[in-house]
């Protein structure tokens, strides 16, 4: 008698979040692409309503464009991918990103859920569910700052990245400790939801507000010195495969310090990582 396969089980992120902005600047924060590259991807194109693609791209590899299957302006958006597991698992070809929003007064409550994730215990599979959870809170939190604080204005990315062969604790122990990036232990100077006063490496004074810390994954901050930007450390990967990331989303900034703030903080990674 043949045997019948086992349905293979799925995860699905799941997150929510509410925003001071009506729902219709929260919709086109979503499916404008001039939009979404101030908060989200670094380049965006849209065929906007149901049939059409969404791309995103942060540079190769990081890149793709996906099918719009469900366009309700205002309510709800939802687009389909092809899946990171189709190789492995062809019934899992794809991967789906549904956008719930609901009007509260004149904020807007956000639902994100992206699902078809597998769930059967490889450490591959825990990794990019696990990545993919932390990074749609970075973005979730970086679309409500941008909202809130500065809407309308273009962004400007700083994107300092280091591959490294240690693991991820060992690598967030290195960039948070105290001589790290900052002169401060940063494990024990970030607290969420409060206020920070850092020094980087080089003696920079940064102040700001403590979005989160998600050790060894990394953290996110406000810089007030910067025009409220958003600075997100990530450490991407597995051991073997790990990169260092510092991303800074800048509103309002000349184009050369942005760029000058990148050079500064991709020469403290490659210092923090040729140490011993």
């Amino acid at each position: 008698m043949e045997k019948k396969s086992q349905p293979r089980t799925q995860r699905t992120i799941r997150k929510e979040i509410e925003i001071a902005a009506p729902i219709e600047a929260v919709w086109k924060a979503l499916t404008e692409a001039a939009e979404l590259a101030r908060w989200f991807p670094l380049e965006a194109r849209v065929e906007p309503g149901a049939g059409g693609t969404i791309y995103l791209s942060w540079g190769p590899p990081w890149e793709g464009t996906a099918q719009i299957d469900v366009w309700e302006p205002n309510q709800r958006f939802r687009w389909v991918e092809p899946s990171q597991f189709a190789k492995q698992h062809p019934a899992f070809a794809t991967m789906a990103v549904e956008w719930v929003l609901e009007a509260r007064g004149g904020k807007t409550l956000l639902r994100l859920v992206n699902s078809g994730f597998l769930d059967e215990g490889a450490d591959w599979e825990n990794e990019y569910h696990d990545s993919m959870n932390y990074g749609w809170g970075f973005m979730l939190t970086n679309l409500r700052h941008y909202l809130e604080r500065h809407a309308g204005t273009t962004r400007l990315v700083a994107w300092a990245r280091k591959k490294v062969a240690v693991s991820r604790e060992a690598a967030f122990e290195r960039l948070a400790r105290a001589g790290g990036l900052f002169i401060e232990d940063a494990r024990t100077a970030l607290r969420e939801g409060e206020r920070h006063a850092l020094h980087a490496a080089w003696g920079e004074a940064f102040t700001g507000k403590v979005k989160f810390i998600r050790p060894p994954r990394g953290f996110c901050v406000t810089v007030d010195s910067l025009n409220d930007a958003l600075l997100w450390l990530s450490l991407e990967g597995s051991t073997g495969q790990l990169e260092a990331q510092l991303w800074l989303s800048a509103y309002g900034l000349p184009a050369a310090q942005v760029e000058a703030f990148e050079a500064r903080w991709k020469n403290r990674l490659e210092e923090i990582f040729a140490e011993a």
